[in-house]
């Protein structure tokens, strides 16, 4: 398959690396030649330098014979036009990154604004709904889905007096099956055997059935503790889709911005969140409006280091659990190792989003990447003509640097063992290392 893909930026570079471990012809366009060298020196494509919603450009990158385009350049209006352009062109499958308020909402309202644009993403709205997610789980770094909802992929951190802490994983006996896929441990990926001892600060990576996994936490020394305070440092688009998500689940939301105009607006779109005009470095002004009683913290600025900063303010305060939007996702484990509880990247989210929506209905559902681009879990179909279908896990040759971590079978969850057998119809997760990505897609797919 043929992919076009119009912008060299992270979340551009990201989806053309992994496009091209799955072995699709990728073209990437890109007005900045110096960035366009960049990309040509680090990825096996073709790059055309030039601006990807100019007809004469996308037809030098073969428009005509190309099955999908992703438009992610920082320019709306490029990406929208270029995805219009395309599907007069034939494209099968086009994907507009839409970051603008108006162009998002006037999409949702009028179906018709958007009839050529397969997908609009909208960073904001994405990272928005990713912290929602955490807000309900506060005891995760990070938690992601599948099989309908049904799977959860949970990732928690290992404390020093964590019941399970120097034990070996095969000496876990629990009354609810679940398997962890992964550990990280002092920056290094792991995928455990049996023998594998836990230890305090481990973040380990747990599959499960999404209704048992609260008990599973509880056997593994993480108490859910509901959290019905948040904060919200920042009242850009992030936010105020994150106050609108949380106000319809009934938590107590404030929201610091210190642009008095941006204030005015926030509260004319909202209900019950109090917006407060005021500067978040201000310690006076932070323990004034109760911050210590805050269950969740959220810097949204786009400035790391500000984020960074009001972080750690917050968390010296008394604020229970911090979560910081990251720009450059490389900044993610620094700032988790000095204090902030979650890093979340708003490129990582976008490039995931893309990426599942491009593998829907084909026998790889999804990919998602997982733990700061360390790792990605797959989403597979096992087809009648599969390698591996009706062979049990203990006879695979499964590639080293991964593990099959579940089994969706006609609406029934199966966390596997050695002797389940893989069944044409099954939908299973596979946790892999970056380094063992093409075996996996040629081994399961």
């Amino acid at each position: 398959m043929r992919a076009i893909i119009i912008g060299a930026g992270k979340i551009g570079f990201n989806i053309a690396k992994i496009l091209v471990k799955e072995k699709y012809d990728v073209i990437l366009i890109e007005k900045i030649e110096e960035r366009a060298k960049v990309t040509q020196e680090n990825l096996d494509i073709q790059v055309v330098v030039g601006n990807g919603a100019s007809e004469s450009i996308l037809e030098e990158a073969g428009v005509k014979d190309a099955d999908l385009l992703i438009a992610v350049t920082e320019v709306d209006e490029i990406n929208m036009i270029a995805c219009v352009l395309a599907k007069n062109h034939g494209v099968e499958k086009t994907v507009a990154r839409v970051r603008k308020l108006e162009y998002a909402e006037e999409g949702r309202v009028k179906k018709g604004l958007f009839s050529q644009i397969d997908l609009v993403i909208n960073p904001e709205l994405v990272t928005a709904k990713e912290i929602a997610k955490l807000i309900d789980i506060p005891e995760a770094l990070d938690v992601i889905y599948y099989a309908e909802g049904k799977i959860q992929l949970l990732e928690l951190k290992l404390t020093e007096d964590a019941p399970v802490a120097h034990k070996s994983i095969k000496d876990l006996s629990y009354v609810y099956p679940f398997l962890i896929v992964a550990i990280a441990r002092n920056n290094v990926m792991i995928i455990p055997r049996g023998s594998d001892m836990l230890q305090p600060n481990d973040i380990i990576f747990i599959l499960a059935k999404t209704k048992e996994m609260i008990l599973i936490e509880k056997f593994l020394g993480k108490k859910r503790k509901k959290a019905e305070s948040v904060m919200v440092f920042g009242g850009g688009y992030t936010g105020y889709h994150l106050a609108k998500m949380l106000e319809s689940r009934k938590y107590s939301v404030k929201i610091i911005e210190k642009e008095y105009n941006k204030c005015v607006d926030i509260a004319k779109s909202l209900n019950n969140a109090m917006v407060l005009y005021g500067d978040a470095t201000d310690i006076d002004f932070l323990t004034t409006e109760g911050v210590a009683e805050a269950d969740v913290f959220v810097c949204l600025t786009n400035d790391d280091k500000l984020n960074l900063l009001v972080s750690l303010i917050v968390k010296n305060l008394g604020a229970n659990r911090t979560v910081a939007q990251v720009r450059r996702s490389d900044y993610i484990t620094m700032m988790e190792n000095v204090g902030v509880d979650v890093g979340i990247s708003p490129r990582i989210l976008t490039a995931n989003a893309i990426l599942k929506f491009i593998h829907k209905g084909n026998n790889i559902i999804s990919a998602t990447l997982v733990s700061n681009e360390s790792a990605e879990m797959l989403e597979l179909v096992i087809t009648e003509k599969s390698k591996v279908a009706n062979k049990k896990l203990a006879d695979l040759n499964v590639p080293v640097g991964s593990l099959v971590g579940s089994i969706y079978r006609k609406n029934q969850v199966i966390i596997p063992k050695g002797e389940d057998a893989l069944e044409p119809g099954d939908v299973i997760t596979v946790f892999v290392l970056p380094q063992s990505l093409n075996q996996v897609l040629d081994y399961f797919a």
